[in-house]
């Protein structure tokens, strides 16, 4: 038997060939490990706070959006949100612009910034504006007739010099809470011109903000949805879990429904979409959170909706007969506008005008 000849300098190349394939290998995965950790580890993390651009079971995307038009609605009788930017700045951090303009108008009043930090919310610049004569009825039932009087009639005063031409929103609080077929009948008799933008319900005593401040809340009739739009994934599913929280997703026997419950049925979805969507609320402690709002819906379902005021959009003219009726307690102008002429006499059309004097 020959004796074997080995070619040793041959062997220890290949075992150095073989560590360094095996070495270029552990480099490789350890770099694409770390690339797999860099890229999931944030999203993995991001799934324990809450994502405003993020889906619920309704939408596909944007929630925080979607829930900040609801609560708009609920909250905000004049204004409502033109535009909205989302940018993720760290995990779980998001900064949030939001810019707002008046109903029926482009112009822009104000922004609010917002920054969430881990569930947690801090205000850069906070634009909430909340009509007086809400608040004001809300924190005092007692208010001298005397000086709303004078207040009405300084006011009269001043709409009668306007072009008629103009159109105003207007706040109004009622001397007595109005059920919906009440106010309905009253807003029949005493104008032809008006849009009701928003209802003032009256709220619980135990329903109070984070500031201990009577709770401003209220519904537009309509049940449109003002504002940005908002894809809706499963529409069919909204309409059954909050019927009619949009209006234009009703079915036919909702159509056919008469119109207090319509109404209240709109009013109610909107509380019980913020409340099973605490999400939203939990992130921000200046908003209304889900206690208030179960109050707010435990008093409608035992008492039914009472109107203490409502946001009108209508000719100046139309708005002198109504500061002249003996139901308004107060009111306040929240927007002037003075459309283009559109004939000699300057009327806009689809409306009867007092012949001049």
């Amino acid at each position: 038997m020959k004796p074997q000849n080995f070619d040793f300098e041959k062997i220890q190349k290949n075992i150095k060939k073989k560590n360094q394939q095996k070495n270029l290998l552990i480099v490789v995965m350890t770099v694409l490990l770390t690339l797999c950790l860099f890229w999931s580890v944030p999203k993995v993390l991001n799934q324990f706070f809450y994502n405003p651009a993020g889906k619920n079971a309704y939408l596909a995307n944007n929630q925080y959006l979607f829930s900040r038009q609801i609560y708009n609605e609920l909250t905000l009788p004049s204004y409502t949100m033109t535009d909205l930017t989302i940018d993720q700045t760290g995990i779980g951090s998001y900064q949030i612009k939001e810019t707002y303009s008046p109903k029926y108008s482009n112009e822009v009043v104000g922004f609010q910034g917002l920054e969430i930090t881990r569930n947690k919310s801090h205000y850069d610049n906070n634009f909430y504006p909340i009509s007086p004569i809400f608040s004001q009825e809300l924190a005092t039932k007692k208010t001298a007739s005397v000086d709303n009087n004078l207040a009405k009639s300084n006011l009269l005063e001043n709409i009668k010099a306007l072009p008629k031409s103009t159109y105003v929103t207007v706040d109004l609080a009622f001397k007595e809470d109005k059920s919906i077929p009440e106010y309905s009948d009253w807003l029949n008799e005493t104008t032809t011109g008006a849009e009701t933008l928003w209802q003032a319900v009256r709220p619980p005593q135990n329903a109070i903000t984070a500031n201990k401040t009577p709770t401003v809340v209220g519904y537009a009739p309509t049940g449109s949805f003002s504002g940005i739009s908002v894809t809706v994934t499963h529409e069919k599913k909204l309409n059954e879990d909050f019927p009619l929280l949009i209006g234009y997703l009703a079915n036919d026997k909702q159509n056919n429904w008469p119109e207090e419950k319509r109404q209240t049925t709109h009013f109610k979805s909107l509380l019980n979409y913020l409340i099973e969507n605490e999400d939203f609320l939990a992130q921000d402690a200046h908003l209304l959170q889900k206690t208030t709002l179960k109050n707010i819906l435990q008093a409608v379902e035992k008492n039914g909706i009472k109107i203490y005021g409502v946001t009108l959009r209508l000719p100046a003219f139309e708005l002198e007969k109504i500061l002249q009726n003996e139901v308004i307690k107060t009111a306040y102008i929240t927007q002037l506008d003075v459309f283009p002429l559109t004939s000699q006499s300057a009327q806009l059309p689809g409306f009867h005008y007092p012949a001049e004097k």
